[in-house]
């Protein structure tokens, strides 16, 4: 394992042979949430996580991003690390970086894995939301503005299950309120990449959870209609984050993904 740090980003690369897979973590966690995916793959693929610009230990004096600076940072990774093409797995607002990364430049991918999120913009409500979320934060009050966007991104049965929230909780409040604040204006700063999907044929995998309130499955299923060559699986039992409420499924699946990618 060779922890560096690439323009201000914490990147971790676990080593392993083959096609490597980038791991891109949500809003507003940090590449640990990916714990059971490294555990899981590493040894024999070539994994790399980081943590994206103002979150985990990428903390930046200056907290003003867009997500555009975010797929550059993750292509710049790319560019640093000397890779040919990878596969990039995000979740959520990973999933938002990998779009537009694919949109810029889908030659650096030999495949994409989008785990529970969408390919279009926020509307006005959503919008109008994330602004009531930054005054929350603003005020002093991070924990509350965490402790209930905890029981949106699980489903309830896995809110019940102490190992998952505790999991969840210690990524989450080790963040800085600059830092989710950021990363919170530059999501709301994406563009729509739907309609681009059209033109390209990377190998794609669309996973959501059965149960993900916040990118449901009309999400997913837009994108894969979009995507030439794409599939879709549905995570019974499983919210938003469907990588640590059913991990071993979510494991299964990018497994097979990769082996017919190789």
């Amino acid at each position: 394992m060779k922890t560096q740090t690439i323009n201000g980003l914490h990147v971790t690369d676990y080593g392993g042979t083959g096609t490597p897979i980038i791991f891109v973590h949500a809003f507003p966690f940090h590449s640990g949430m990916w714990y059971y995916q490294v555990e899981h793959f590493k040894g024999g693929r070539r994994v790399i996580t980081y943590d994206v610009r103002g979150l985990g230990n990428s903390r930046s004096e200056n907290s003003q991003f867009m997500l555009e600076h975010y797929a550059e940072d993750f292509l710049m990774i790319i560019k640093e690390l000397k890779l040919e093409k990878v596969i990039g797995c995000g979740l959520s607002m990973g999933g938002y970086i990998l779009l537009r990364a694919l949109e810029k430049d889908y030659s650096k991918f030999a495949g994409i894995i989008l785990a529970d999120t969408r390919a279009t913009r926020d509307d006005n409500t959503g919008l109008i939301n994330r602004a009531e979320a930054i005054k929350l934060i603003k005020s002093g009050n991070k924990k509350e503005f965490l402790d209930s966007f905890i029981k949106k991104i699980i489903c309830e049965e896995s809110y019940g299950k102490k190992g998952i929230v505790n999991f969840i909780e210690d990524i989450l409040y080790t963040n800085s309120e600059e830092g989710i604040m950021g990363s919170m204006i530059a999501v709301a700063t994406r563009t729509d990449t739907l309609e681009s999907l059209k033109n390209i044929d990377t190998k794609s995998l669309i996973i959501v959870g059965e149960r993900d309130e916040l990118t449901p499955l009309e999400c997913a299923e837009k994108i894969h209609n979009n995507l030439k060559n794409s599939k879709l699986e549905v995570i019974k039992g499983s919210g938003h984050m469907s990588n640590i409420e059913s991990p071993e499924n979510f494991n299964k699946i990018v497994e097979i993904f990769l082996k017919e990618i190789d």
